[in-house]
């Protein structure tokens, strides 16, 4: 009999605290990497003793988030010990400069399928929408046909994400004007809602830029920096102290509508001299004479064209440039010293013009200190690789699994996704 005051029982395991989380996470780590393993190789992987091991593992499998991995014969070594949701997948979709793009890629991040459907730089939102709807639908029913359950779903957008229920502003080609994508894709695509659990399956909206920086930051092994990429409009991000930098509102390191420009020509965010304005790729190739290569070839295109053509020395694709790369510089002497990053990372076409930034941003830099603080932060160029933004979004959904086993054993107790090959959610672009 209960008594007033009194609590009931507990049911299932305690939750682990911050020291068992932190040795769960080690675990889960080497496991998603290397598959199942015996407690002994655990052990010696993460540098936990044998019966910390022991005793953790038995924990996490009593939570659902481990399992035996086959029956241990007699005589023979012990059964390795694997994640329950060990097949389950991660499923990230992105618009970039010339393609929609869905792909499935495993807990460890290794890419399984990609889908993609083809725009163009005067497509607006409503078919920008349609194509995410489309690859999305293709790559959950790829999933749920292959029996490998979804476990998370991200969707890298433009510029900047804010609010609740989070909505993407500030954006290039999906427009300025605040847009709910998720509730698009949800109105398009009803499976999406039919997967979705705030308990398990989470379904994000992420900056690409702030994806690609996270990318970036691993591959620099660097806890701060600051990230840059004219490719799509101007897209930035702050990585502090091992964290991508997001403010009050979602709209940290947002330097596409920095008004660095004095009187300069109004922006379509209403605002005037915006960094957009003078530095945004539709401005430079159109300034350079490249507009109408850019709708017949494409942005990938018509962005190495000008490369080549300011390789070449060709006077209105330089002029165009370094137009920019001034505005750019002068956007870098005023956040630099704000963030204060270990380094300036630059990806896209910038980065094969990187000379160029870098004396636009020197042109103007402090003195004190016998000059030492002008030669710093160093700008570099992105080594992550045009998959970075992909990569960032699936590590970053991966370390939101880790650092919440709970949600491990959530999923492997959800039932199967409906059967999706007789039906047909997507009407519109792309097929």
């Amino acid at each position: 009999m209960t008594q007033l005051g009194d609590s009931p029982a507990p049911t299932g395991p305690a939750p682990l605290d911050d020291a068992r989380l932190h040795q769960s996470a080690r675990l889960i780590d080497h496991l998603i990497d290397h598959g199942p393993s015996t407690r002994t190789e655990l052990a010696t992987a993460t540098g936990l003793g044998r019966t910390a091991v022991a005793n953790l593992s038995a924990r996490l499998a009593e939570a659902g988030i481990l399992t035996e991995d086959g029956a241990a014969s007699p005589g023979a070594r012990p059964a390795p010990v694997a994640l329950t949701a060990a097949r389950h997948v991660l499923v990230t979709v992105a618009i970039d400069p010339d393609e929609v793009v869905a792909t499935l890629a495993a807990l460890d991040g290794a890419e399984r399928a990609r889908f993609a459907e083809p725009h163009t730089a005067a497509d607006g939102a409503a078919v920008l929408l349609d194509l995410l709807a489309t690859v999305l639908s293709r790559a959950l029913a790829a999933a749920e046909r292959a029996d490998t359950p979804v476990a998370d779903v991200t969707v890298l957008v433009d510029g900047a994400v804010a609010g609740t229920p989070p909505v993407a502003v500030e954006g290039t080609r999906l427009g300025s004007e605040p847009i709910d994508v998720l509730a698009e894709l949800r109105a398009r695509l009803p499976r999406l809602a039919e997967i979705e659990s705030p308990q398990a399956v989470s379904v994000r909206l992420l900056p690409t830029a702030v994806a690609a920086a996270e990318a970036e930051a691993g591959a620099l092994a660097a806890r701060d920096l600051l990230y840059l990429d004219g490719d799509a409009g101007v897209a930035s991000a702050v990585v502090a102290d091992g964290r991508p930098l997001r403010g009050a509102h979602g709209l940290a390191a947002s330097l596409a509508h920095l008004p660095i420009v004095p009187s300069g020509i109004r922006c379509d965010c209403g605002q005037r001299g915006c960094l957009l304005t003078v530095a945004g790729p539709e401005h430079v190739l159109d300034r350079a004479g490249l507009a109408e290569f850019d709708r017949t070839h494409g942005r990938r295109a018509a962005l190495a064209e000008l490369v080549a053509r300011v390789d070449d020395a060709d006077d209105r694709a330089r002029w165009s440039w370094l137009d920019a790369a001034l505005w750019i510089g002068r956007t870098l002497q005023v956040v630099v010293p704000t963030v204060d990053p270990a380094a300036i990372v630059v990806a896209g076409y910038w980065a094969r013009l990187l000379p160029d930034l870098d004396t636009a941003f020197r042109e103007n830099r402090p003195t004190i200190a016998g000059g030492a603080i002008g030669s710093i932060p160093p700008i570099v160029a992105a080594t992550a690789g045009p998959d970075a933004a992909l990569a960032g979004a699936r590590r970053q959904a991966r370390d939101l699994l880790v650092a919440e086993p709970g949600r491990l054993a959530r999923l492997a107790r959800l039932p199967p996704a409906p059967d999706a090959s007789p039906r047909r959610d997507v009407v519109g672009s792309g097929g």
